[in-house]
């Protein structure tokens, strides 16, 4: 059995964040009944909300 293939990975420092995003996002998609043509909306909903609870939470406004 070959090995995996390997891709370029981003920044691990990056990688919880947009993790965090990804599975936000997929959750607006979920809300949403599963239908496509708004992945964009949803990942900056997504996003949006992920970084406003992070600045929150170093005590933010």
């Amino acid at each position: 059995m070959p090995a995996p293939a390997h891709t370029k990975e981003p920044p691990t420092k990056a990688l919880p964040l947009e993790e965090r995003i990804r599975q936000r996002a997929h959750e607006l998609y979920v809300e949403r009944g599963n239908e496509s043509g708004s992945e964009l909306d949803d990942w900056l909903q997504a996003e949006e909300e992920i970084l406003r609870a992070k600045e929150e939470a170093r005590g933010g406004s």
